[in-house]
């Protein structure tokens, strides 16, 4: 028996799926690209690399490839130097895009660098540029993407690191990791928040999430040569979902040949086509079925003066003990398309006895 299955019980959603990889430079060796290589591939490279992703950023989103944490901002995240390092990474392991926030990589001197989720290589721990640090004027100046922005400092206390800045008025207190007047390079424990400027965190490189391509500036990054890289790939996957109903009575009909009375209108012979080294060819008898009909009375096989009707069940149900009346059991559903093939089969984990009085439901779901 085949039942059409309205559209309105099939459904279909998306979700997306993240498979964890662990590579090293022995699986995509760092790739050098620079202006002032005497090699042609290394200067086609950089100029290729800076051509798609470092030009055209008039804050412009037509014109601006990957991702961004502020458009109108986007020259102080997209800094390329002359020198470039760049990772490669194969389309089979990442899929439809890198999963933002999920790239951490490890330098062979211990360092961690990690993206922020807007394509961006930060330190894990908020790291700034900045040019001056005036104690006496107490000036904070920091740097970034060519401008320089001075923030007042109220106090510095050398003890424990906290150092109390000015925003637009108000006294905000946070706390120095670690300071170096050499690099010029100023760490905290979380990052500068001001209103009245729009400060981000020393950027290392970039990522481009759909690509697979990761880019390093040198001079911001420790050597490349070796490294350990931990990223999550990206996949979508669809989700059928089928509600079939089987209605009281439907699909109730026993396969017991002695449950059901088979009207045949006639029978021919066919001839099967060989197949080698399987089964020879052969003839087999087709029987045509006019129909089938249950069965309105039948006997026991063993004792055949033990007669029962399909009535019985509606007068004794509630008392069956064992569940033996012919009320055939569901293990397997089958799914057709429009041309009558078949296109999925669900097993049931436990057989459904499929009551003559009861509707049923079954919630089919497959993946694509």
């Amino acid at each position: 028996m085949l039942k059409s299955i309205p559209k309105s019980n099939i459904t279909k959603r998306k979700f997306q799926v993240y498979k964890l990889w662990n590579v090293d430079d022995s699986v995509y060796p760092t790739s050098l690209a620079s202006t002032s290589s005497l090699s042609e591939v290394s200067q086609s490279l950089y100029q290729s690399v800076k051509s798609k992703y470092y030009n055209n950023l008039d804050g412009n989103i037509f014109n601006t490839f990957g991702s961004y944490k502020n458009l109108a901002d986007i020259l102080s995240e997209r800094n390329i130097s002359d020198t470039i390092y760049i990772i490669d990474i194969d389309r089979n392991k990442f899929g439809e895009q890198i999963k933002k926030k999920s790239v951490k990589l490890t330098t062979n001197q211990g360092s961690e660098l990690v993206d922020d989720g807007f394509g961006n290589i930060i330190d894990p721990i908020p790291t700034y540029n900045f040019t001056r640090f005036d104690a006496e004027l107490a000036i904070l100046t920091i740097e970034q993407g060519g401008n320089e922005y001075d923030i007042d400092v109220i106090s510095f206390d050398l003890n424990n690191g906290a150092i109390v800045l000015l925003d637009d008025g108000d006294a905000e207190t946070y706390y120095v990791i670690s300071i170096d007047f050499e690099t010029g390079v100023i760490k905290f424990t979380y990052q500068l928040d001001f209103e009245d400027i729009g400060i981000v965190t020393l950027s290392y490189g970039n990522v481009f999430y759909s690509e697979g391509i990761i880019v390093f500036n040198s001079g911001s990054t420790e050597d490349l040569d070796s490294y350990q890289l931990e990223y999550r790939s990206t996949q979508t996957i669809y989700e059928t979902e089928v509600l079939i109903s089987v209605k009281a009575g439907e699909f109730n009909y026993s396969q017991n040949p002695s449950a059901v009375d088979v009207v045949l209108s006639g029978s021919y012979y066919f001839e099967t086509t060989p197949i080698l080294n399987v089964s020879p060819a052969k003839t087999v008898k087709i029987k045509e079925i006019e129909d089938i009909n249950q069965r309105r009375f039948y006997s026991g096989s063993i004792d055949s003066t033990k007669v029962g009707t399909w009535d019985d069940y509606y007068n004794s149900s509630s008392i069956d003990p064992t569940g033996s009346y012919l009320a055939p059991y569901i293990t397997t559903i089958g799914l057709y398309d429009d041309d009558g093939d078949m296109v999925a089969i669900a097993k049931l984990p436990n057989p459904i006895k499929n009551l003559p009085d009861y509707d049923l439901n079954f919630l089919i779901r497959f993946d694509t």
